[in-house]
This record gives C-alpha cells, sequence and structure tokens, in this order.
C-alpha cells in the first residue's frame, strides 16, 4: 500500500507551515496528487496539580471561535519537544514544574499535516515562571479532571489534543488513583 514520490513542488511556504504537493504511484501503478501541510511537530502539556488541570481559552482564528485547550505550542528549529514544552507551560500559564513525564505523540491529521504532537505531563507546579507571547491572547483557567471530561461531552472542548491528552490522563489517574503525581520522575534539568 505504500506509494512512491515521484516529484514534489513547494508552491507555498509561511513562518510556520508549508504547502507541498507531490505527484505520487500507488502500489497499483494509479499515479495521483497529494497535497500536504508541512509543520515542525508541537507539544501539549497537561499541567497537573493532583487534583485540577491548567487550561487556555483562546481565539482560533482558522475556526473562527474561542477554544479551550490545553497548553500547547509549535516546536522552535532544533528545538527537543521536552524544552518547547517547558517553556510553552511557562509562556501560556506561567508555570514550570519539577515533575515531568512523556505521554504519547500522535499525529494530528495525518491525511494532509505532518504535524507530530508530543504529549507532556507536568507535575510538582510552581506558578512563579512567567513568561509571556506577544502573538498570543491567553486566558489560563483550571478544571478538575471530573469537569474536562465533561466538557469533552458536553462539547466545551473540541480541540483534539486537548480531548486526547485528557482521555490520557484519566486513564493514567483511574490505573493509579493517588500516585500520578508522586512517582513521576524529577525534571533532571533542574
Amino acid at each position: 500500500m505504500k506509494e512512491r514520490t515521484l516529484a514534489s513542488t513547494r508552491p507555498w511556504s509561511g513562518r510556520r507551515v508549508g504547502v507541498r504537493v507531490d505527484e505520487v504511484e500507488r502500489a497499483d501503478g494509479h499515479r495521483t496528487t497529494r497535497e500536504v501541510i508541512e509543520h515542525p511537530g508541537a507539544v501539549a502539556i497537561l499541567a497537573w496539580d493532583g487534583e485540577r488541570l491548567a487550561m487556555v481559552s483562546q481565539w482560533r482564528h482558522a475556526t473562527g471561535q474561542e477554544l479551550l485547550e490545553l497548553p500547547a505550542g509549535t516546536l522552535e528549529p532544533d528545538e527537543p519537544p521536552a524544552e518547547t514544552a517547558r517553556r510553552e507551560l511557562a509562556e501560556e500559564v506561567g508555570l514550570a514544574a519539577a515533575g515531568w513525564e512523556a505521554g504519547p505523540s500522535f499525529f494530528t491529521a495525518p491525511g494532509f499535516c505532518t504535524e507530530l504532537m508530543h504529549l507532556f505531563l507536568a507535575t510538582e507546579l510552581d506558578e512563579s515562571a512567567a513568561e509571556s507571547d506577544a502573538d498570543e491572547q491567553l486566558e489560563p483557567s483550571w478544571m478538575t479532571l471530573s469537569d474536562a471530561l465533561a466538557a469533552v461531552d458536553d462539547g466545551r472542548i473540541v480541540d483534539a489534543k486537548s480531548m486526547a491528552g485528557i482521555g490520557w490522563l484519566e486513564r493514567r489517574v483511574r490505573a493509579d488513583p493517588g500516585g500520578v503525581a508522586s512517582r513521576l520522575p524529577r525534571d533532571p534539568a533542574r
């Protein structure tokens, strides 16, 4: 089922994403084109204090609405995902964390986009890390895990990375209700 790329063009490139058009040959010999949005990858952070989860509300121009989401951000060139997570946690919600665990990574829209999202669980939170990003207007808030799950169910949270992350955290907490934060490795960079 693998496709072979015969030719590629890049008709547009922006600050964060680019567009690539590939001419491909399928395994059955049929030729067609594939339009691909090239994205450097991103992180989403579950900032968990053991009872509450840090969230942000922000306007998302592409959707035409304000979305309630996990703190998240795009990788900078050559920046490891763990560093992006630390930076974005400080920029978006003014937090630092001593406990970090890498969660699953997943493609956000594999039918047309290369974005690979890296999920991180951040615990042992410290509220003294305020940094801001001039490109964003965010409204931080806190939700209990049960409220976050209800917000997924009732449509207040419609962002895929947030839905995936909240579901992952819920499974972790259910499997070990008292120990998710206590058994995480300490951040080796601190």
